[in-house]
């Protein structure tokens, strides 16, 4: 009697919320995928082999499966409501259900595989900008066109509804009434939708320290097999969280008053007035130290003791002692280092995939331009904050990451430690001395963040310093082994933080954009200090500057040595705020109340205001 009254109708439950989710996976398996690999081929230029095809499968099942579990949730929370209180026709709303859920896979499905001939990046929020515009949205379009999508829309609706639609029959979804389930079959059934509800949570959120991007699905220098491998539902459904309509926030002037405001600050043009380097050609290796900021750094004011290598070495190259980060997060960091592009408050350029190509970027300049070879390396995961899809987007031809380093490489939570890194690098640079091969190499290091815990312990009473002073030490001897070798002769090593730390400072973002900037090596013409004020994006500019290169695109980076740079700034945004400082002071401003927290200056506040309209203008038409 038991059995016939909870546990019966538990099997049937367990069997139709797995096979609702198992149709969707193969919905996108065997439809969906194929579908947009067919239709897209010709985007593809350099082929496809059944190895191919095999990787574009392996990597975008996770997002098949998180997809599957987003539209089978709200079944398992109907059903698990019915259990309790079974006074209406789940049978009949489960079915209202599937169809809309259907209707809108299929559409994002092929919407998806149609526009992205024309789009070349997948399917996201930015689609339903057009829907304001039913007319502009098909006027680009035959009515033939409009037929085929509507009869493939159709058939792919009837094809999977006549799958999902008889489960309810087949299994015949009741599970008993109260009356009829003993007093401790309640609790049963609440465990086991407990473990349901679970599973699906570890399948949508993943299990990884960060949770899962769309980004994770991406392997390739192919950006087209990247792209086969995203699920298009999931995709769309990621870009909802992200804030990209640029165009409408911080648009406080007129659009020609903040053009002419604007355009005296950043001067794309000049002529170099110091001379920084004994080559116009050398190679390049930017070391993006995690979280590096004056609070370590005894030359900058900073504790004594920490940082001496970073110490030695800064007074053998140029050290500018008075250089400011752009933001407060990596993401931000790496696109102010490389692309000269100044933070975001409100969001993240580099989480917009689709724009990310259209971004200026230094390693893209050097390589088409001056014939680059580049590279970008880093011990963790580069598919977190979409770090793999920026470097690709911005002119990286190799990627070398943590799953690319032997397994039993010394390891934290974030990936491999600094100290072996910089070991493989120093062994990739040594093998490149003495060939004609120019090369540039973003390293991006990882040790020296939370939870700080390194393979080193010199500073023994503060995790966070000695995690600093691992890091030192490992680029210290990076250093002289490069000295020692023929590599040295054409090197120049550009050292600074991505940002500053977040930890002891998060409530004082004042105080944390202060970042050391040092360029090293025998490519340097000779050693000097210079303390003019500089913000962490005037990098891309002053070396193309040094180079003898053009830099007109880089329009929020400054060539800091050249005789334009004649209004020295900095600014930093943090979580909806900024902070500018110049020659008069500083001020710090929140956004949100929009008041000044500190700093109250009319004219400094309002020059921040015009370049926040001017780059929030910039990256809504990029």
């Amino acid at each position: 009697m038991i059995v016939e009254a909870l546990f019966c109708p538990l099997l049937r439950y367990l069997l139709f919320i797995g096979l609702h989710f198992l149709i969707f996976v193969a919905f996108f398996v065997f439809v969906q995928r194929p579908l947009f690999i067919a239709y897209n081929r010709r985007v593809n230029d350099a082929g496809m082999t059944q190895h191919d095809l095999l990787d574009i499968y392996r990597h975008g099942l996770r997002t098949d499966l998180k997809v599957a579990a987003y539209v089978t949730s709200p079944p398992v929370l109907m059903l698990w409501a019915f259990a309790h209180a079974p006074f209406f026709d789940v049978t009949r709303w489960l079915a209202v259900y599937d169809v809309l859920i259907v209707v809108v896979v299929v559409l994002l499905s092929l919407a998806d595989t149609a526009l992205y001939r024309s789009w070349q990046f997948k399917i996201e929020a930015s689609v339903l900008h057009y829907l304001r515009s039913l007319k502009g949205a098909f006027a680009s379009v035959s009515a033939t066109y409009i037929l085929v999508a509507l009869s493939g829309i159709a058939l792919l609706v009837a094809l999977l509804l006549a799958v999902l639609l008889p489960l309810n029959s087949a299994f015949h979804l009741t599970i008993h009434p109260v009356g009829d389930v003993p007093w401790w079959g309640h609790f049963v059934i609440v465990l086991v939708n407990l473990v349901v509800a679970g599973i699906f949570f570890c399948i949508i959120r993943g299990l990884r320290r960060r949770p899962d991007t769309p980004v994770n699905a991406f392997y390739s220098r192919n950006q087209f097999f990247n792209h086969s491998a995203v699920n298009p539902v999931y995709n769309f459904i990621y870009s909802l969280s992200i804030k990209s309509d640029f165009g409408s926030q911080f648009q406080e002037f007129d659009p020609a008053f903040c053009a002419e405001r604007f355009a005296p600050l950043f001067p794309t043009q000049g002529v170099p007035q110091l001379k920084l380097l004994n080559t116009d050609r050398p190679n390049i290796l930017i070391v993006v130290w995690e979280s590096l900021c004056s609070r370590f750094i005894e030359s900058l004011g900073g504790k004594p003791g920490v940082m001496p290598q970073f110490d030695r070495v800064a007074r053998e190259g140029v050290y500018f002692t008075n250089c400011h980060a752009a933001s407060f997060r990596t993401d931000r960091g790496l696109v102010a280092i490389l692309s000269g592009i100044l933070g975001q408050p409100t969001t993240s350029v580099i989480l917009n995939t689709s724009k990310l190509p259209h971004l200026t970027a230094l390693p893209r300049t050097l390589r088409d331009v001056a014939g680059y070879e580049t590279m970008a390396v880093h011990g963790g995961n580069l598919n977190i904050f979409h770090k793999s899809d920026y470097y690709w987007a911005s002119g990286h031809d190799t990627l070398v990451q943590q799953k690319d380093f032997p397994a039993d490489a010394p390891t934290i939570s974030w990936g491999v430690h600094d100290g072996y890194v910089f070991d493989w690098l120093a062994d990739d640079i040594i093998s490149k001395a003495g060939t004609e091969r120019r090369w540039f190499t973003t390293f991006q290091t990882l040790s020296s963040h939370e939870p700080f815990r390194v393979p080193y312990d010199r500073i023994k009473d503060n995790m966070v310093d000695n995690s600093f002073a691992y890091v030192d030490d490992a680029f210290g001897r990076f250093v002289d082994r490069l000295k020692a070798s023929p590599a040295w002769k054409d090197l120049l090593i550009v050292v600074t933080g991505d940002h500053g730390v977040n930890l002891e400072y998060i409530g004082d973002q004042a105080k944390n954009p202060h970042i050391p900037l040092l360029l090293l090596g025998g490519a340097v013409r000779q050693p000097m200090t210079i303390d003019t004020l500089i913000n962490q994006t005037d990098i891309a500019a002053t070396l193309l500057g040094q180079m003898g290169l053009p830099h007109d695109e880089f329009i929020f980076s400054r060539d800091v040595t050249a005789d334009t740079y004649t209004y020295p700034f900095a600014f930093h945004t943090y979580n909806n705020g900024f902070v500018f400082r110049d020659a008069t002071g500083m001020t710090h401003y929140d956004n949100a109340s929009e008041t000044a927290i500190e700093g109250d200056d009319p004219k400094r506040i309002e020059t921040a205001k015009v370049i926040l309209q001017t780059l929030y203008s910039y990256l809504a038409k990029v």
